[in-house]
């Protein structure tokens, strides 16, 4: 771990001290490619159990040549963990691919992906990065209703000549470049997403898709809606998605509906430090299940590449959380 602070430091001194193509937290540019990466490190309490992980050490990289571009983001996760649960502590270094995929920019109307990409839907899942989250955990809807990554085409662009009516389809008939780091496991997904830009501070808009889930059998179609805002000192966003769902085969064809939701406020209290407020709903009747979740965070940006967050997640019918999250990107 010292190694990697004084690689960073290293860098930061030559990118701001020399006339060196490398600026901290925007990587390094060397005509048509581009070099970056972030990390994060993670401390979670439950009751008397805790643990510490170097969560994710990734380098992303991006080569262009006119319209056309090949990005890639190449991670290991839990490098370093130890858990007091399990009395236990290892380091790994397996590094995986997070996304791969090649993209045509015809223009500000048609452009084409190609490869492993963030499913692009809603407001959260477009934001990857840890260091750019506003809180350490991620909300129900990011991990419960559509996969996080699709591997297959890409279509997007604006719809309107003022250019505030953007469109996203989304198509995967194939085997996923890795499943591993994928939330649902699907060889099938079809989605499409309009949105809608009213300023720089507020959007809106509605999405809809249909995957299959191998793990468990099942198939869903899923409908979501989504917009943010800011009103005074607050910023507000929230998603919300209803999905039915069945098992694949099932001659009664018998479906069940699920639900789930969150509201999201972020203050400014003073100069780079926030408050964040978000509830979390979820509910499925197939099993009659049931989820609420409170999540009250502090995240301290002292630059917009590095923050240090402390959140505590209340929970209806399960055990509380703190957790602790100090993410970086170089």
């Amino acid at each position: 771990m010292v190694r990697i602070i004084l690689f960073f430091l290293l860098f930061y001194t030559l990118g701001y001290g020399f006339d060196f193509p490398y600026q901290f937290g925007r990587g390094i540019y060397l005509k048509n490619i581009w070099i970056g990466g972030y990390f994060s490190v993670n401390y979670w309490k439950k009751n008397s159990n805790h643990s510490f992980s170097i969560d994710d050490i990734a380098l992303l990289s991006k080569f262009s040549y006119r319209r056309i571009s090949l990005f890639s983001e190449i991670e290991t996760k839990d490098i370093y963990l130890y858990s007091s649960e399990e009395k236990n502590r290892y380091w790994k270094l397996k590094p995986e691919i997070e996304r791969l995929y090649l993209e045509y920019n015809h223009n500000e109307y048609f452009n084409v992906k190609i490869g492993r990409f963030l499913t692009p839907l809603g407001i959260w899942n477009k934001v990857h990065i840890d260091v750019l989250k506003w809180t350490v955990s991620d909300p129900l809807v990011s991990t419960k209703f559509f996969p996080m990554f699709t591997t297959g085409l890409g279509l997007y662009g604006y719809i309107s000549e003022e250019k505030n009516i953007k469109y996203n389809f989304f198509l995967q008939k194939n085997k996923s470049i890795n499943a591993s780091y994928n939330n649902l496991k699907t060889d099938d997904i079809l989605g499409f997403q309009i949105e809608k830009t009213f300023s720089i501070h507020k959007k809106a808009g509605l999405n809809f898709g249909i995957f299959d889930e191998d793990r468990l059998n099942e198939k869903y179609r899923f409908l979501g809606l989504y917009g943010k805002t800011k009103i005074k000192n607050f910023y507000l966003s929230s998603e919300a998605y209803y999905a039915y769902e069945r098992k694949k085969g099932d001659v009664k064809h018998k479906e069940f509906g699920k639900v789930t939701y969150y509201l999201q406020s972020v203050y400014r209290i003073f100069s780079k430090n926030y408050l964040v407020f978000r509830k979390d709903g979820l509910y499925d009747s197939s099993d009659k299940h049931h989820v609420d979740v409170w999540t009250f965070c502090w995240n301290y940006r002292p630059r917009f590449n590095i923050s240090f967050k402390f959140e505590y997640q209340l929970f209806e019918r399960r055990e509380d959380y703190i957790k602790i999250s100090f993410a970086m990107l170089f």
